[in-house]
């Protein structure tokens, strides 16, 4: 399709791949865009059907076991076995994630619009609430918005705005309270495990299935971030909220019987030892600390045992496996079992010592 585009419909576009791809932008467009035309718009729709797509088959093009009513299936996501039901479905959500952000986006992104000490103005609350739809999103929109939370990281913007605009993406999708390790539904009377329990319909579990590596790469990037750059007080409730997420997750896989999808997390794990854990458990201890600005010993100490309840999910995958151990041939969680306990006992197994000793200096767990 051939179409020439004027200066400010070429910043619409940009902005989009900034949502979709994650491109750096101008914040500030030449012209602000009043309406996309039609034939803009259907440019537009192409261009992220197109880059949804290929980012789903690259991820999804190794051949991989998964479950289908209990049993194993084998293939790659273009195969029908693995895909049946799955479409990846966008509504009007995401035409107005793209216009609102390309017309709002500069003027909510100032620092004068923060009020310190209260976060982001009122005004920009109500900008925000414009640019997010929340209500009768489908699985195109929950990517859409969860690559939106992962790619606003680029934006120059107060970190308190980009939190709202995160907290607002994951009300509309299951998936971005995933990358966003959120769990702000309070104002949409959403229930966390009732949310994210939508991801794992047979119709929708694929987008999982697909985007294990990638979450894995987000989660041990917000975890990372969770350990600094704000105040003690910030870092715990983050990281609270963080390991409520992830441990709610692990409940949703385990009421739905699949607890084969946990790979995302024993790859967090894995990179977050390779990375923020890397050293003794002593100096994690007290890198968590460093610039928290945390003087009371009972401030500090709820500041690391809030890490350790990250880092303890690899207890609790541990102590599943040993439950799923009991699953016996033609039992209903048999195949789930078999595939759980290889991840486990090959990816996780040889990282359980330095986890359990990283929760003992946490926690002051005698080892």
């Amino acid at each position: 399709m051939s179409l020439r585009v004027s200066v400010d419909e070429g910043h619409a576009l940009e902005v989009l791949d900034l949502l979709c791809r994650g491109r750096a932008i101008r914040v500030v467009p030449a012209q602000p865009l009043v309406e996309p035309s039609p034939q803009l718009t259907e440019l537009a729709g192409r261009r992220l059907a197109t880059a949804s797509l290929r980012l789903l088959v690259d991820l999804g093009r190794r051949e991989q076991v998964v479950l289908r009513g209990g049993r194993r299936v084998r293939g790659r996501v273009w195969d029908a076995a693995r895909t049946a039901g799955f479409r990846l479905r966008f509504t009007a959500a995401s035409f107005e994630l793209w216009v609102q952000t390309t017309q709002r986006l500069a003027e909510i992104s100032r620092s004068a619009e923060v009020i310190e000490g209260q976060g982001s103005t009122r005004r920009v609350r109500r900008q925000i609430r414009r640019i997010i739809k929340i209500g009768e999103t489908d699985t195109g929109d929950w990517l859409l918005y969860a690559l939106a939370v992962r790619h606003l990281e680029r934006v120059d913007m107060p970190r308190e705005i980009r939190e709202d605009l995160g907290r607002r993406l994951c009300m509309g999708s299951p998936l971005a309270s995933l990358f966003a390790l959120e769990d702000g539904l309070a104002e949409a009377q959403l229930v966390l495990g009732e949310h994210l329990d939508r991801l794992l319909e047979d119709a929708n579990v694929p987008l999982l299935e697909c985007l294990e590596d990638l979450m894995a790469e987000q989660w041990a990037q917000q975890i990372s971030a969770c350990m600094r750059g704000s105040s003690g007080a910030a870092r715990t409730e983050r990281l609270n909220v963080a390991a409520t997420v992830l441990e709610t997750y692990v409940d949703c896989l385990d009421r739905a019987g699949r607890l084969d999808l946990c790979g995302a997390l024993v790859g967090a794990l894995a990179r977050l030892l390779a990375g923020a854990w890397v050293d003794e458990p002593g100096v994690v201890a007290q890198r968590v600390l460093l610039g928290a600005g945390l003087h009371q010993r009972a401030q500090q100490g709820a500041l690391q045992r809030a890490l350790a309840r990250v880092v303890q999910l690899g207890e609790r995958l541990a102590g599943l496996r040993e439950r799923m151990a009991r699953e016996g041939f033609g039992d209903a969680r048999y195949e789930e079992s078999q595939l759980f306990l290889e991840l486990v006992d090959v990816r996780l197994r040889p990282h359980l010592p330095r986890l359990a000793a990283l929760a003992n200096v946490l926690t002051g767990r005698l080892g």
